[in-house]
């Protein structure tokens, strides 16, 4: 014999009582499915994880006690909801279930997709409590969750495609900072010097020149002792436009500590990265600088390096750089000395 629900009457009352009763039947029936099949709902949505795994070790990794209790409280935590919407409070930070949702995300996989595998599991767990609530409702209500269903998967996929865009966004600005020199907006050392080895290898194997140029500010030391650190990141920050503007979208350059700089030029030979040095220390060594209420001139000193010319290897090269920087502060010193009266 149905009940006034199964049988779709609805009980002698008035209006909006009746669309109070039929609401709490139908809270009510989904609640008691969910509670009756909680074990066997996270049996399928485990087993769609499962499959999706690809090799023995991670197979074996898989923390399958841990899933199982987790699955089961989230599922009596729907239930909870469906007779009292109070328990939503628990979905959020901090409460219950956020907490033991957060543990699903960490089962994930590591890598790039981790974000649609995520949701790809998710998605899983809500089709198994979905087919388990549509084989045991009514024809007409079975109507109205397909349309639920197509819906949330929409939604669902919505909300990925935001997701794994805004992570891949973040993750882009974290390897640019990583990489990146946070006064001059140049490469960094940690990113320059692969980059090097890099070249190294590509001339070996495929015979690719290039040349590296090292800068130097040669009075930074007197610009911050004379109107403070400000006034030398200042110049620091020049020097770095300057770059910029005499080199090739192809070429590298880079802060590589404290008042020196390194351009790699891939494809390039000894005198072309010596025109591109004399032309950043002519552009600068004109500059008139304000520092605070006085102007004052900067000079910059290069050496310059090629392969295979100076050598074939990182080490060689960065040394013949450094030599052939000194020689140029030397020569520039010994002319001042001249030159004074």
């Amino acid at each position: 014999m149905h009940n006034d629900y199964e049988s779709g009457e609805p009980a002698r009352t008035s209006g909006g009582e009746t669309a109070g009763f039929e609401r709490r039947s139908i809270m009510s029936k989904a609640g008691a499915i969910l509670d009756a099949h909680k074990l066997e709902i996270t049996k399928r949505w485990l087993g769609s994880l499962v499959g999706q795994l690809d090799d023995l070790e991670a197979l074996e990794r898989f923390p399958t006690q841990e899933s199982i209790r987790t699955s089961v409280e989230l599922i009596e935590g729907l239930t909870r909801c469906l007779t009292d919407e109070s328990a939503l409070e628990q979905f959020e930070e901090g409460g219950l279930y956020f907490k033991q949702a957060e543990s699903l995300g960490q089962l994930q996989r590591d890598g790039a997709e981790a974000i649609g595998s995520l949701a790809d599991s998710l998605c899983a767990l809500e089709d198994a409590i979905w087919d388990r609530l549509a084989s045991n409702l009514r024809h007409q209500d079975q109507e109205l969750l397909q349309v639920v269903r197509i819906l949330r998967l929409a939604l669902h996929r919505i909300m990925t495609a935001a997701t794994a865009a805004y992570h891949h966004q973040a993750r882009a600005e974290l390897d640019r900072l990583a990489h990146t020199d946070g006064l001059t907006g140049l490469y960094n050392r940690r990113y320059w010097e692969p980059e090097l080895a890099r070249h190294v290898e590509l001339y070996k194997r495929y015979r690719h020149p290039f040349a590296i140029l090292m800068l130097d500010l040669d009075n930074l030391k007197w610009v911050n002792d004379t109107f403070g650190h400000a006034a030398g990141d200042t110049a620091l920050t020049h020097l770095a436009t300057v770059m910029r503007m005499n080199i090739r979208d192809v070429d590298i350059p880079c802060r590589f500590g404290g008042d020196e700089f390194l351009i790699l030029m891939p494809e390039a030979d000894l005198n072309a990265i010596q025109m591109v040095g004399r032309r950043i220390s002519e552009s600068i060594n004109k500059t008139r600088f304000k520092l605070g209420r006085s102007f004052a001139s900067l000079q910059v000193s290069f050496g310059a390096a090629a392969c295979p010319e100076n050598g074939v290897d990182a080490e060689t090269l960065l040394r013949e750089a450094d030599a052939s920087l000194y020689r140029a502060k030397e020569a520039k010193d010994q002319h001042s000395a001249h030159t004074t009266p």
